[in-house]
């Protein structure tokens, strides 16, 4: 499948999808020092035109600047969501750049998406967050679910915590879903 990535960072969840075998064709972030970063090991390791690399505010970039594609993944920012935040709060301006997450996905209507982000989105605004954004994503047309992740879980050494979002336009029968731990880890317990 074509991938649309935003927050792309230094490209780890796109390296996830090309190691799966989909085409990143389009990929932004506004952090040059990891868009160099991306260019320098995802483009160079898997011979990908450097190109496909944006690197712009994403709140400057227009839908019809994007290719379309087949799933739009995206981290959006979490430092305003992390429960490792003391200040954290729903006003928090770096919150409001999961609507630039949501504008794409709903000006390029992909087969699917894939969003990620820190725990702390599930408790912040006593859960008004997590649900609203639910819901913002069934109003343009989502079948969408959320699922706490532990990468220990996939054969990671490490534990880290993720909610990932999963979305299935509407008319699409095939849905994705969470995957099934592949790997048992008391010891992280």
């Amino acid at each position: 499948m074509k991938i649309i990535s935003l927050f792309c960072g230094a490209g780890g969840m796109d390296l996830g999808f090309i190691k799966a075998g989909h085409q990143i064709i389009w990929a932004n972030d506004n952090d040059k020092d990891c868009i160099e970063t991306y260019k320098n090991n995802i483009c160079k390791e898997y011979n990908l035109p450097h190109e496909h690399v944006v690197i712009k505010d994403i709140e400057k970039i227009k839908s019809n600047e994007i290719p379309e594609g087949d799933v739009v993944i995206g981290g959006f920012p979490c430092q305003g969501f992390s429960v490792a935040n003391p200040y954290r709060h729903v006003e928090d301006k770096r919150n409001k750049l999961y609507l630039e997450l949501l504008r794409i996905i709903k000006d390029k209507m992909p087969k699917y998406f894939v969003a990620e982000n820190v725990p702390g989105l599930l408790s912040i605004g006593n859960g008004a967050v997590i649900r609203m954004i639910m819901k913002d994503f069934k109003d343009i047309g989502y079948k969408a679910q959320y699922k706490v992740l532990n990468s220990a879980d996939f054969g990671v050494p490490q534990k880290r915590l993720r909610v990932i979002i999963l979305g299935t336009r509407n008319d699409i029968e095939q849905r994705i879903f969470h995957p099934k731990p592949t790997h048992e880890n008391k010891w992280l317990t």
